[in-house]
């Protein structure tokens, strides 16, 4: 009997598509420390929005929905920020009149990339991707509101997450488990881009209040 010739399938590209395009993560790059450094961890740490003029964010909306759009992923990050950085300190969020001491934490938004969310679903593996990128700026408030003292760039996003046909197994049962699995993967979008941003950025301070013995 004739061996049948073994068909290629998706399942044997995706450890190859994973190394191309990352597993879904965000990192820290280009981090400036200053020489003012705090000598204790703050009773508060205050979160101000994310500033979001000047950025590019390349989504389907236009006009008063744009900005609306903005306003709310800026708040969408503060309150991410707010519910993480507790492993340190006490947070919430900034105030008009800033006090005297606590920490600060503050940036800007450098790009916001919607991405694809029927190309997510469907075959993922970095097709139809989101993006964030910000700028982050710590202040020690009984130091100096002007000058941070920690200051770096996170970028991030969806990249190599398995969409349906990427994921799917050879039951029916597998395949539709793979499928609410990677709808739903797909519809977080942003707001999963905003968890996993403060994510990075909690656990960045994490490891420098440990690296400096605070």
């Amino acid at each position: 009997m004739t061996a049948r010739p073994i068909q290629p399938s998706i399942a044997f590209l995706a450890p190859a598509l994973c190394l191309l395009a990352g597993c879904a993560s965000v990192s820290i790059r280009d981090q400036q420390v200053s020489s003012h450094k705090p000598k204790a961890k703050p009773a508060m740490i205050y979160v101000a929005p994310f500033e979001t003029r000047g950025a590019a964010f390349n989504v389907d909306r236009e006009g008063q929905e744009l900005a609306s759009f903005k306003q709310a992923t800026a708040e969408m990050l503060q309150s991410k920020l707010i519910e993480r950085l507790p492993e340190i300190a006490p947070a919430e969020r900034a105030p008009k009149k800033l006090p005297a001491s606590g920490w600060l934490v503050k940036g800007r938004f450098i790009r916001v990339n919607q991405g694809s969310r029927a190309l997510r679903a469907t075959i993922g593996f970095g097709l139809g991707a989101t993006k964030m990128e910000t700028e982050v700026a710590i202040y020690d408030l009984a130091i100096s509101k002007k000058e941070p003292f920690l200051k770096f760039l996170t970028t991030g996003g969806s990249n190599a997450e398995p969409g349906a046909l990427g994921s799917a197994g050879t039951t029916l049962v597998a395949g539709v488990s793979a499928l609410y699995s990677a709808l739903g993967n797909a519809a977080h979008g942003i707001s999963e881009d905003a968890w996993r941003t403060s994510r990075e950025i909690r656990n960045h301070l994490v490891d420098y209040c440990r690296e400096t013995g605070l």
